[in-house]
C-alpha cells in the first residue's frame, strides 16, 4: 500500500460521512482533500527513500494527536481556511527516520 492509500484509510475512518458521500461531487472533493493533505505532509516531514511509505504513514498515524491534526486539516480545507489548515499540518509530529 502506498502512503496515499494508508492516509486514505485513516481519512475514511475519521470522516465516515465523506466516505459515504451521497453524490459523486462529494466523493471527488474528499479525494482532493486527501491528495492535498498527503502531499503537504510529505513536504513537511521529508520521508526518506529507504523507509517504506506504508511504514512512514503508519508511524504518523500511530500518534492519536496526529490523527486529530489530520482531521483538523481536512475540516480547514472544507471551510477554505488556509491558516487553520497550515496550523494543523505544522502540528503533525513527523516520525523519526
Amino acid at each position: 500500500m502506498t502512503l496515499a492509500r494508508t492516509l486514505s484509510l485513516l481519512l475514511l475512518v475519521l470522516c465516515s460521512t465523506n466516505a459515504l458521500a451521497s453524490s459523486a461531487y462529494e466523493s471527488l472533493q474528499f479525494g482532493k482533500y486527501k491528495q492535498q493533505i498527503t502531499a503537504d505532509l510529505k513536504k513537511t516531514c521529508h520521508p526518506q527513500k529507504k523507509m517504506n511509505e506504508d511504514d512512514w504513514a503508519n508511524k504518523i498515524l500511530s500518534n492519536e494527536e496526529n490523527k486529530r491534526y489530520i482531521r483538523d486539516a481536512r475540516i480547514a480545507l472544507e471551510r477554505n481556511n488556509e491558516k487553520n489548515y497550515w496550523d494543523a499540518i505544522s502540528k503533525v509530529e513527523c516520525p523519526e527516520m
